[in-house]
């Protein structure tokens, strides 16, 4: 687990153009999944109105002491209205982002800073194909959900237990795949299994876009051999979430050294 202090905000506000802090209530949890929890949280989310596929860094509290971790949580939901913005969290991990939404008592507050990211849906493609780990489910589903009809969304996952993907649930005009790969025994690192079932795919011959998320080894191999299939650069966004054997950065991100 990193030692270093995460960056604090008024820095992070002053390097991060359109990105803005808020604090915000745990008002609710609910179990999505075995490994799957959404956290509301609640309060003034009006500076945080994100795109698809954006994400929100939480201050994750130091388990018994003093400081935070930050943690990066793509946003599932946002109702302005309602003041309410959601996530989902895998907690198989048991990192320090995963205890806090298993754990945080309702009614604690935690600071947000966002929205961020630089991917966010393709909507020239035609056909969109999202591929990764449980880690990348919330982020392929908000994505999703924004696709205008008629369009096509296709899901590629490789989980341990096939009852942790939950059925997306998209606009009626939107033609749905979903893909899941058991692990199997596999380490975590092991890309043969989402290459198999990538391998197994027949993509549409008009203009696509493809998403890639999880852990940074595979999401890499993977991103690769898009490429080599023929697809551009300009229709692969890859996204590492975490790296196997070693805990994130203080600020959130996987150590890419």
């Amino acid at each position: 687990m990193s030692t270093l202090p995460p960056t604090d905000t008024s820095s992070l506000l002053a390097r991060l153009p359109g990105v803005s802090a808020a604090t915000l209530v745990v008002s609710e949890r609910s179990q999505v999944s075995p490994s799957l929890v959404e956290v509301r949280l609640s309060g003034d989310v009006a500076p945080l109105v994100p795109q698809p596929g954006n994400d929100v860094m939480l201050a994750v509290p130091v388990e018994g002491g003093d400081g935070s971790f930050r943690r990066r949580y793509t946003v599932r939901s946002f109702d302005a209205a309602a003041g309410v913005l959601s996530l989902w969290v895998d907690t198989s991990a048991g990192g320090p982002g995963a205890r806090w939404a298993a754990t945080a008592p309702l009614g604690s507050t935690i600071e947000l800073v966002g929205p961020r990211g630089k991917i966010t849906l393709d909507d020239m493609a035609d056909w969109h194909l999202f591929i990764g780990d449980l880690s990348f489910v919330s982020a392929a589903y908000n994505l999703a959900e924004a696709i205008d009809p008629p369009g096509q969304a296709m899901f590629l996952f490789e989980v341990d237990d096939r009852s942790d993907v939950p059925t997306p649930t998209l606009d009626e005009g939107i033609g749905v795949t979903l893909g899941v790969i058991e692990r199997a025994g596999r380490a975590l690192d092991d890309p043969t299994g989402l290459l198999a079932g990538l391998a197994s795919l027949v993509l549409p011959e008009d203009e696509g876009h493809v998403y890639v998320g999880g852990e940074l080894s595979v999401v890499a191999t993977l991103k690769r051999s898009l490429l080599d299939l023929g697809l551009s650069a300009e229709q692969v966004d890859a996204k590492p979430y975490w790296r196997l054997g070693v805990s994130n950065l203080a600020h959130g991100e996987p150590d890419k050294s």
